[in-house]
């Protein structure tokens, strides 16, 4: 059993051989009534997708007229123009071809057809007097070829998990579907082929990346197509690449925006997108827009397309573009040997950056939030100072943008003790050392005046004083401290104590 659509293989199909026929007829009648007219098809016209239709037409003019141009038209708009003096124009006739002349044949050929081609075409000419359109339209009606190869995608998890798969409709006549790679070999493979589908694992698509991979109807030819010119079935590989379009000149930074662009050397009707982003899936058509990059936007970029046609599909892969964001750079502040030093000592405050990634960097110092007239990466004191010390912080920057540091305190050693050389910890440790200075003081200055009030003649006793307010009361606090190296021994008469050098406790 052939095919569907596969018909005869000379070199005028029956469409082409009606219309020779009804233009003869015409040009034999109606040219030598040399009367106004146009004639076209009676019957609707019907075609699929992705084949061709030739609509047979003739027209026929008084005798001394001149045809300057012709007109056809889908919908009362116009499609195909022929002018004497320009040609055949309209960007909307890529795959309209007017195949008549300004004398009388107006026939037109579509080729191929899409499913928005269907509507009612209408023919006008125009001479030296007057124009002269037909006057009933022709109805052309296009449906979806049965043998059309669609594309389907079972997925498991990641990009590349699953299968992908083409199919047919169950009204193609086929003897299967089959998978080649871009060197014309059949893949072997195949999950599965059959009748009506034919999947592949996404592993193995994923290994032709740079290539094409195509799926074509076994058995399958196109009568639209000269006598042996069909498309070979495998070894075409078209160029698909991955471009990418940045606001300005330079590397991304974070923050920026860019666009994706899936570009192929030629465009096919129906054409759908995918794309990969470091092994996960990215949502997308022919273009990806990314606003405010981070890191993440950052990796390999690899876009797919699917193109459906009548017999065939492919489908392109594009080679892996890596695409790199930049980040501001980590920067620090070395000090070496460290940041506590001696007064004299040396000491050398180092600039790094924690990748080598940014070149024609400038260097900038500051110290307490003040800049210094310093522009190296290495500040150097031959003998650190007291007026050396505080914060210090290193920026870095060219022309993509610039980088700060976070600050590193300096400080001194006076002897055994540390000092902060920053004025705000030292005012700090001044006033505590002050105030608790103040406090002894005061407190010694009241616990004097309450035994004093004491010791006073007159003087109040103390619920539970055990001293005799009659006997005489010593002048000072100070008497009643024994000297360093005697201890006051209690006397065996009457309970005083006394101090002696001479005579100790036993």
């Amino acid at each position: 059993m052939q095919p569907q659509d596969q018909g005869p293989t000379s070199t005028f199909t029956l469409e082409e051989m009606e219309a020779l026929l009804l233009l003869a007829l015409s040009i034999l009648t109606g040219a030598g009534c040399q009367d106004w007219g146009v004639t076209l098809p009676v019957d609707p016209l019907a075609g699929w997708s992705s084949s061709c239709v030739t609509i047979p037409c003739s027209y026929t003019y008084p005798e001394g007229q001149l045809v300057r141009a012709v007109t056809w038209s889908r919908n009362k708009e116009r499609i195909v123009r022929l002018t004497a003096a320009a040609g055949q124009g309209y960007g909307k006739a890529e795959r309209a071809q007017f195949l008549g002349d300004l004398q009388h044949n107006c026939t037109l050929r579509l080729n191929p057809l899409a499913l928005g081609d269907g509507g009612a075409y209408s023919f006008e000419f125009q001479t030296q007097s007057q124009s002269w359109r037909s006057p009933r339209a022709l109805c052309l009606t296009v449906s979806e070829h049965p043998c059309r190869v669609n594309y389907g995608m079972a997925r498991t998890g990641g990009a590349l998990s699953g299968s992908l798969f083409c199919s047919i409709s169950e009204r193609c006549s086929s003897s299967g579907l089959h998978w080649y790679d871009g060197a014309g070999a059949r893949i072997l493979t195949e999950t599965a082929a059959g009748q009506r589908e034919s999947w592949l694992s996404m592993r193995i698509v994923w290994q032709h990346r740079g290539a094409a991979l195509e799926c074509r109807v076994r058995g399958y030819q196109n009568r639209c197509l000269p006598k042996g010119s069909q498309p070979p079935a495998t070894g075409w590989t078209p160029h698909l690449k991955v471009l990418v379009d940045t606001d300005g000149p330079g590397p991304i930074r974070e923050g920026d925006s860019f666009t994706l662009r899936c570009v192929e050397d030629s465009r096919s009707l129906d054409e759908f997108y995918f794309w990969i982003h470091n092994y996960e899936d990215l949502p997308g058509g022919p273009s990806v827009q990314i606003k405010g990059a981070t890191l993440s936007h950052g990796g390999n970029y690899t876009c797919m397309k699917w193109v459906s046609g009548t017999g065939r599909g492919y489908l392109a892969i594009s080679p892996t573009t890596y695409v790199a964001i930049l980040a501001p750079p980590v920067v620090h502040v070395v000090a070496t040997p460290g940041p506590h030093r001696s007064t004299g000592e040396p000491l050398s405050l180092m600039c790094r950056l924690d990748t080598s990634a940014y070149g024609g960097v400038g260097f900038s110092w500051y110290k307490d939030g003040e800049r210094l007239g310093w522009a190296q990466p290495e500040l150097a004191f031959l003998g650190v100072q007291v007026a050396d010390g505080g914060e210090y912080q290193c920026e870095v920057y060219n022309t993509l943008g610039k980088s700060t540091s976070l600050p590193l305190t300096i400080t001194v050693v006076y002897g055994s003790d540390w000092y902060q050389l920053s004025p705000g910890p030292m005012a700090g440790f001044g006033a505590g050392v002050l105030l608790l200075f103040l406090l002894s003081n005061l407190g010694v200055y009241c616990l004097a005046r309450r035994t004093r009030q004491r010791k006073e003649p007159g003087g109040s006793l103390q619920e539970g004083s055990r001293e005799d307010p009659s006997k005489p009361q010593r002048d000072s606090l100070y008497e009643e401290i024994p000297c360093a190296g005697e201890i006051p021994c209690p006397s065996d008469d009457n309970g005083d104590y006394y101090n002696s050098t001479k005579d100790y406790c036993n």
